[in-house]
């Protein structure tokens, strides 16, 4: 009985950080050290995934990705941010990608957001399903704009320019209000 009692405490005690909030995460490939969410600081190494970030991050030569992320993310040396349920905050890296919905700024190379976007893409390249905000680039892309605008050199709307419903790309400045 007291064999079981201790090995029944020592299991819940080793498993208890797996359910916990991490004040510090490092991701590589495979492993995050320790393991669990994370409400403090996450680095990511080549390629990291984990449930839930709250507060800065640091993707370090590749991938860091998470369902949802709550903070600033700032990838060095091609870093770059996956979200795939919800974004809010910023996001600075090569590629900024939401399978989702997102609010706050996505600053890279490439911005794309499968859902609704609310804030700023400044970018080459971007896209959004739906937009309420700021598209800055030099070619700036949706499916629709809601409440927003879009500055660059193509921009192309699905759902037809403020110049026509029936004309989807329009240079320098395209929007709807």
């Amino acid at each position: 009985m007291k064999k079981s009692l201790v090995g029944l405490v020592l299991a819940a005690t080793l498993s208890a950080p797996a359910f916990a909030n991490q004040p510090i995460q490092l991701s590589v490939p495979g492993n995050n050290l320790p393991d669990g969410n994370v409400k403090g600081f996450r680095a990511s190494l080549l390629y990291g995934q984990t449930p839930s970030v709250t507060g800065f991050q640091l993707p370090i030569f590749g991938l860091a990705e998470s369902q949802n992320f709550t903070g600033l993310s700032v990838g060095v040396f091609f870093g770059a941010n996956r979200v795939t349920n919800h974004s809010t905050g910023a996001k600075f890296g090569l590629v900024n990608w939401n399978d989702n919905s997102a609010q706050g700024a996505d600053v890279g190379f490439f911005n794309y957001n499968g859902g609704q976007f609310t804030g700023l893409q400044f970018g080459t390249v971007n896209y959004t399903a739906r937009l309420n905000g700021v598209q800055f680039g030099f070619v700036n892309a949706t499916d629709r704009i809601e409440k927003g605008i879009q500055i660059g050199l193509i921009n192309y709307d699905k759902s037809g320019t403020f110049v026509s419903k029936d004309l989807p790309v329009f240079p320098i400045i395209n929007m709807r209000f």
